[in-house]
């Protein structure tokens, strides 16, 4: 059975609150596993306006507060949260983007499988934010081959973009691998399950045959 799902990364959410500033640093890096389950951290983070700010401050939903942490973030000039998740699955991870977004956000980025193909996409607009002191860096590494993407291939499966403030950002890669709820898998699994009862149906008439040779002599 095929299926569809799809995700919205809050860090982008987040960045329309940033825009405003005129200096943002966010970082996103995460891998997704063989099994649809994304970990990773973000770091969102603006010049503080005083001595005693926070920066952006991200919200975790009560049901995912044993897989999600937040701590504070200062280094250099710049002051906010740094958030790390662990082992989301795509609907858990929506909730987590619902709980941090914003209702007119021109920001997003989904995941989609069907079958064994798995495709990422998004837009990054940063029209409103200036070029000076922004630093924006993502990188989403996958469990499988990639197939097509605009943006950088790294090693280990990996795919970096640096989208560039004062204009819109495309993100788009496909990827293949097999998911436990892909019709593949479910193949490779009945295949091990086949072979693993053959072989031990071997085993039997075998010890059957043995027996028997045994009663006869």
């Amino acid at each position: 059975m095929r299926r569809s799902r799809a995700l919205l990364l809050p860090v982008f959410l987040l960045l329309t609150l940033f825009s405003l500033s005129g200096c943002v640093r966010v970082y996103a890096a995460m891998a997704v596993s063989d099994d649809d389950r994304i970990s990773g951290e973000i770091v969102a983070a603006t010049p503080p306006t005083q001595d005693n700010d926070p920066g952006p401050q991200l919200k975790v939903p009560p049901e995912l507060a044993s897989r999600v942490t937040t701590k504070p973030y200062r280094v250099e000039s710049y002051a906010g949260t740094q958030l790390f998740f662990n082992g989301l699955s795509f609907d858990e991870m929506r909730t987590l983007s619902t709980a941090t977004s914003s209702s007119n956000s021109r920001y997003s980025l989904n995941f989609r499988r069907s079958g064994d193909l798995v495709t990422l996409s998004g837009s990054v607009d940063l029209t409103q934010v200036p070029v000076e002191r922004a630093d924006i860096q993502i990188k989403v590494s996958f469990p499988g081959k990639i197939v097509n993407t605009n943006g950088r291939e790294e090693e280990n499966n990996t795919i970096a973009w640096s989208p560039k403030p004062g204009q819109a950002s495309m993100l788009q890669a496909t990827v293949q691998y097999a998911g436990e709820n892909s019709s593949s898998f479910f193949g490779w699994a009945l295949l091990v399950a086949g072979l693993t009862g053959g072989a031990a149906l071997i085993v039997v008439v075998l010890a059957l045959i043995a027996h028997k040779r045994n009663v006869t002599l």
